[in-house]
């Protein structure tokens, strides 16, 4: 698992003027000290492999101790915690994992970004380095952690990107401020929303996959969650720019937040027919890239509540969405059905 803003507060480093808001609240200090150092104890430590936990600073103490008192590690964990988020840099909640001819890297695109309205960064410079540094190929499958989707839906990729430009003011502060109060009530900062960091990911991402960094995966896959939906989505003719790896992006959003019918709608005209609409407008201007590697969403999306599981079986990925379903009013005995099952060889 790797936390995102719900495991804190709503809107979680959106930008610079949500971080200088919240900090002025009472209330603000205390929050972020005690998610953090509970994140620690309740779930990073089993996050980690054998030798990272080691080398962990705080469970070093842990393992120092020789029974006796009781030991009370609050006072270091809070002063642990509130050094990791006014400097980021100090701690890495990112791991990586490997997994027989499989290898796991989750990133943590929440904690470690860089929120300059001049240098805005998905990561900061450390944990960009860290995470590029470990994007590499000689396993079969690469599987990519990251709470946010990378590849959203095309046409919410645009939308996004698109106000990310304006907001930062690249037409002026009048329209920047409009652009910041779509960006906080619309939840507009995923990657696309960081457009630096979402390019310099897919060049290093397109680099394993082009065996520029060992031999190619067979699959390099993207994990994700967040966005009340699932479904999958797939870079579209990888082998046109040197790939010889299929690039998929999964996505699954267990217990969320029903969307009303409306979103849901719009939603679903994001993935599909607002695509090249969306494309064409955020790329009229040269103040919006677009993006090199053009994605599309295969399957979905699903708004029920999903599980999903992905399986290496055989030569291939499977990927399967399950919903929960009641039969004949027994609450007592609900049972799973399935949404989707789709095979990348």
């Amino acid at each position: 698992m790797i936390f995102d803003d719900h495991d804190v507060r709503d809107d979680w480093n959106t930008s610079w003027s949500w971080r200088r808001e919240i900090r002025q609240k009472p209330w603000w200090q205390t929050r972020i000290v005690a998610a953090l150092a509970s994140y620690w104890v309740y779930q990073h430590l089993g996050n980690l492999g054998p030798k990272a936990l080691a080398e962990d600073e705080i469970w070093t103490q842990v393992l120092a101790h020789e029974g006796g008192p009781e030991l009370d590690l609050t006072d270091v964990l809070d002063a642990f915690a509130a050094r990791a988020d006014e400097h980021p840099e100090t701690y890495r909640w990112s791991f990586t994992r490997d997994l027989g001819e499989s290898q796991l890297v989750v990133v943590d695109s929440r904690a470690a970004r860089k929120l300059d309205p001049k240098h805005r960064s998905m990561l900061d410079d450390d944990e960009m380095a860290w995470f590029d540094a470990r994007l590499r190929g000689d396993c079969r499958y690469l599987f990519i952690g990251t709470s946010l989707p990378f590849l959203l839906p095309p046409g919410l990729h645009h939308f996004e990107a698109l106000d990310e430009a304006i907001a930062q003011g690249a037409w002026g502060q009048r329209p920047a401020r409009a652009a910041e109060r779509v960006r906080r009530a619309l939840d507009l900062e995923h990657w696309a929303a960081f457009n630096d960091s979402f390019v310099g990911v897919f060049e290093s991402v397109m680099a394993v996959a082009r065996g520029q960094r060992g031999t190619a995966p067979k699959v390099i896959t993207f994990l994700s969650g967040d966005v009340h939906n699932s479904y999958l989505a797939e870079v579209s003719d990888p082998g046109r720019y040197g790939a010889t790896s299929r690039i998929v992006q999964a996505v699954c959003s267990p217990m969320r937040n029903p969307m009303p019918r409306s979103v849901r709608v719009l939603m679903s005209l994001f993935a599909k027919g607002l695509a090249k609409p969306m494309r064409a407008i955020a790329g009229g201007s040269s103040k919006v890239p677009d993006p090199a590697y053009p994605w599309t969403v295969t399957q979905g999306p699903w708004f029920d509540n999903n599980l999903a599981v992905c399986q290496v079986e055989g030569d291939g990925l499977s990927f399967r969405w399950y919903a929960g379903e009641v039969v004949d009013g027994d609450l007592e005995r609900p049972r799973t059905k399935g949404v989707a099952d789709i095979t990348i060889g």
